[in-house]
C-alpha cells in the first residue's frame, strides 16, 4: 500500500504540479483581496465624523435643499452597502418654513467619497420615520420641492399631517416613496 500511495503521489506531482502551483497562489491572491477589502470598508468606523459634519451639511443643503439643524449621532454603517447613519436629525427646508424631524437619515456615499469628504457625492438618501406637519399653504411648496428634486430622495414610514389653520384636515401615516422618476411618473400619468 505504501508503494501505491508513492506512486500516487509522485503521478501527482509530477503531471498536474504547475496547476496545483497555480491554485494554492489564487488562494493567497484570494486572501489578500478579501483583507484588504475589509480594511477599506472597516477603516472608516475609526475616523471622526463629528468633523466631518460639515461637508455632510453642506452637502445636504446644495443638493436636496435641506438643512440639517441638529441630531443624535453619526455612525459608520459598512454593510449591505456603504452608508452614514444619522439618528434623530431635525431637518428643515430651505426654501420655506418646513420643518421635520426624522429618526433615520441614511446617506449611501459613493466609494470614493468615503474617504475623501471635501469632495462627497451620494448615490440615494433614505429618510426613515418621518413625521411632517405642513399647512395647507406648505403643501403646494412641499410638493414643488419633492417635483424640482434631481437626486434620488426616498421617504420610509412617512407620517404627513395637514392642517388648516391649525385644524387638522388628514393624516397619512405609513407612507414609502422616492422621489427618482417623479417628474417621469407625473407626465406618464401613473
Amino acid at each position: 500500500i505504501k508503494k501505491m500511495i508513492n506512486k500516487i503521489y509522485k503521478i501527482i506531482h509530477n503531471k498536474y504540479s504547475t496547476l496545483f502551483r497555480f491554485i494554492f497562489f489564487l488562494r493567497y491572491l484570494f486572501a489578500i483581496f478579501l483583507l484588504s477589502a475589509d480594511l477599506f470598508l472597516l477603516s472608516p468606523h475609526l475616523l471622526d465624523l463629528k468633523k466631518k459634519e460639515r461637508p455632510i451639511k453642506n452637502y445636504l443643503l446644495d443638493n436636496y435643499n435641506l438643512n440639517l439643524k441638529n441630531y443624535e449621532k453619526i455612525k459608520f454603517n459598512p454593510l449591505p452597502t456603504p452608508n452614514l447613519e444619522i439618528r434623530n436629525a431635525n431637518l428643515d427646508l430651505s426654501s420655506s418654513n418646513i420643518k421635520f424631524r426624522t429618526a433615520k437619515l441614511n446617506i449611501y456615499p459613493k466609494l470614493i467619497s468615503i474617504y475623501n469628504y471635501k469632495k462627497f457625492d451620494a448615490r440615494k438618501i433614505i429618510l426613515d420615520k418621518n413625521d411632517i406637519t405642513l399647512d395647507t399653504s406648505n403643501f403646494t411648496a412641499f410638493i414643488d420641492y419633492i417635483g424640482k428634486l434631481k437626486k434620488k430622495l426616498t421617504f420610509r414610514n412617512l407620517n404627513l399631517k395637514i392642517n388648516k389653520e391649525k385644524k387638522s384636515i388628514f393624516n397619512l401615516k405609513k407612507i414609502n416613496f422616492s422621489t427618482y422618476g417623479y417628474k417621469k411618473n407625473i407626465i406618464e400619468g401613473e
